[in-house]
């Protein structure tokens, strides 16, 4: 499936400071791949794109940004911030606007994979 380099987002706090990390998606395959990026973190993070295809032998880049903290993590009940990439093979008429939820479901003769991203507070 996707190779999703790094695994681990390390997000340092700073003060009222929206902090940005990046993944890359790499396809190293002939196939085209659906992906999904899913958090359940009381943090609130934006991605982009939070979906998208990514075609044969080429990468997509995803911006993950932790909106600003009044204060430090190890000060408050954040609880672990973890991230789910999904992926599955699909058609390579398909666009972003094509990705949606259903896509993910485990059906028999489908593959889904899932990654954990693991995501630590400095």
């Amino acid at each position: 499936m996707l190779d999703i380099e790094p695994l681990q987002l390390h997000f340092p706090y700073e003060h009222n400071k929206a902090i940005t990390r990046a993944i890359e998606l790499i396809n190293d395959t002939d196939d085209c791949f659906a992906f999904r990026i899913t958090t359940l973190s009381s943090l609130l993070y934006l991605t982009q794109p939070s979906k998208n295809i990514v075609p044969p032998r080429s990468k997509c880049s995803v911006t993950i940004t932790l909106q600003a903290l009044e204060m430090a993590p190890e000060q408050c009940n954040y609880g672990a911030s973890q991230f789910y990439v999904e992926s599955t093979r699909v058609d390579e008429s398909l666009v972003a606007e094509d990705v949606t939820e259903d896509m993910f479901d485990e059906k028999p003769g489908k593959v889904v994979d899932k990654v954990d991203l693991i995501v630590v507070l400095e």
